[in-house]
């Protein structure tokens, strides 16, 4: 008796090993299965559009500088080429506000499909050119020649800056132009405005739609910058503020950031998803859920200073050699987008305010915003599910070797193998099913067939209906209590853990009269 009892408990752990092998196997299928998810996803993006990034619309003016140089007659030229940087203005206060429609109907590939949202956004920006101008270092020369000094048959001539305030646009910049069906309307003090095009990008890594200023905008910002005196320009207060408001429809998968500039900001987002996931580099600081969906709102002035810096630092860059990398991507945990500082990249020689402005490469801006991942991601989930299986596999084997102790059955290791297979074809239909439909009717239709075909087999192999009626009871009672611990994400380990001494208790009583020397 010793011997057979030694190698039933060896039979029965072989099949444990084995069938934790087939899950293993069958675990690299739902990665497989999820990959091609993604790559679906990827594929709608690459034909549609992409997850959008918005940075909050700016004035750029462009400015030509010629350096200080020194020539003479009997030398060579030693006087650097002109070169062209981009001033910008931001807004004193901006109130950004995104309504939102989610939809996962609008982009499908078979029973994939990619979570996409169109809606409206609104910025309502003042600026105080007195306040913005501030920032732009260089002044409008205007003298026919330039200021020259002659020294023993030298010439130098003073360093100019010529700003070209007839081109001052403003800057809308979209990451995906595509995901905008119509182009913006922008009201500047209320004129009407259509946004248009760039013919000519002046902004390098940023795709963007712009509007030319009106002239009395930019004699107002004129005005500050040059400090001509109210009385030379009666029609036209220096101090008074320029609002602009802009309507933008836009539509994109996945997320939607937002990059703060200005001097205040606030964004106000509502939408119809249930289940939004708030990325970024700052949280929202008010949200509301409800039945009707989410509404959020941000307020973050750190970011949006260093936001300021780094861009009109990137821009300021000689010729346009800096780089705003902008763009929002389908996996945004994965990548720098989000930790802790924008990211800039900087030669190691010269610093950023050096005269030669070629020390500043690229920039990335910090944003937030929301991603409108599926609230019920049957990959995971089932992922989920299997990391049970094996627990599941060892109670119902450990409950018909009790049956064997205790009521004196006999099993046979193929039957062992049967139910174990049985087991695992739960698993086997889960995914398939999970894919079309919902996941908890998965569940249930999975867990039903195979709690019903081991239930009916049982009665032939325990050899009795009250027997397989306990197995199948006890083993239904453990595809439910899998589910529940599934539901409850915040207590599922505490659940799983207090479910195991649970059962380990109930073995234990269960067992604590029978004396194992007598059956051995």
């Amino acid at each position: 008796m010793q011997k057979t009892l030694f190698i039933k408990l060896t039979v029965i752990a072989s099949l444990c090993v084995l069938f934790a092998i087939g899950l293993t196997m069958f675990s690299s299928v739902i990665t497989e299965r999820q990959y091609y998810a993604d790559s679906v996803v990827r594929e709608i993006a690459d034909q549609h559009v992409n997850p959008q990034e918005i940075i909050t619309p700016f004035i750029a003016i462009p400015v030509t500088t010629t350096p200080e140089c020194t020539s003479a007659a009997n030398k060579a030229n030693e006087c650097a080429p002109p070169f062209t940087t981009i001033d910008t203005v931001f807004a004193a206060q901006s109130l950004a506000t995104q309504k939102l429609d989610v939809s996962t109907n609008t982009y499908q590939r078979g029973i994939y499909h990619a979570t996409s949202y169109n809606g409206e956004i609104t910025f309502k920006q003042s600026y105080k050119p007195q306040t913005a101008i501030e920032s732009i270092e260089t002044a409008d020369v205007q003298t026919d020649m330039p200021d020259t000094t002659a020294v023993h048959d030298t010439i130098t001539t003073a360093k100019q800056a010529i700003t070209h305030w007839e081109q001052a646009k403003l800057i809308i910049p979209v990451s995906d132009l595509r995901g905008v069906p119509t182009l913006p309307t922008v009201t500047i003090d209320k004129q009407t405005l259509k946004a248009t095009y760039p013919s000519v990008s002046m902004l390098n890594g940023l795709s963007y739609v712009e509007v030319a200023l009106p002239k009395n905008t930019v004699t107002q910002l004129k005005a500050n910058a040059t400090a001509l005196p109210n009385t030379a320009n009666s029609n036209i207060n220096a101090n008074q503020a320029i609002d602009i408001t802009i309507d933008l429809l836009l539509a994109g998968i996945s997320n939607l950031n937002t990059v703060p500039t200005g001097s205040n900001f606030e964004l106000s987002m509502q939408s119809n998803w249930h289940a939004p996931n708030f990325i970024g580099k700052a949280l929202p600081n008010n949200k509301d859920f409800s039945a009707e969906g989410f509404t959020a709102n941000w307020q973050n002035q750190y970011l949006t200073v260093a936001n300021n810096q780094y861009l009109s630092q990137c821009l300021s860059t000689a010729n346009n050699s800096c780089t705003v990398d902008s763009r929002a991507r389908l996996d945004s945990s994965n990548h720098a987008d989000y930790e802790a500082a924008a990211v800039v990249v900087q030669e190691a020689a010269g610093s950023i305010g050096s005269t030669n402005h070629g020390n500043l490469n690229s920039v990335h801006l910090n944003s937030f915003g929301v991603s409108f991942a599926e609230p019920n991601d049957v990959y995971l989930q089932t992922e989920r599910t299997m990391k049970y299986a094996l627990l599941l596999i060892l109670i119902s084997f450990g409950t018909f070797f009790l049956f064997e102790v205790i009521k004196s059955s006999r099993i046979h290791p193929i039957q062992y193998l049967l139910v174990g297979c049985a087991l695992l074809t739960f698993y086997v239909l889960l995914l398939p099913l999970a894919e079309q439909i919902a996941f908890w009717q998965a569940y249930a239709i999975a867990g039903s067939s195979c709690v019903g075909l081991i239930g009916w087999y049982t009665y032939y192999v325990l050899g009795g209906v009250k027997r397989a009626v306990i197995f199948t009871a006890i083993l239904a009672g453990l595809y439910a209590a899998f589910y529940g611990i599934l539901t409850t994400e915040d207590l599922n380990l505490l659940l799983g853990a207090v479910f195991c001494f649970i059962l380990l208790a109930c073995v234990m009583i269960m067992t604590r009269k029978i004396d194992w020397y007598k059956i051995a």
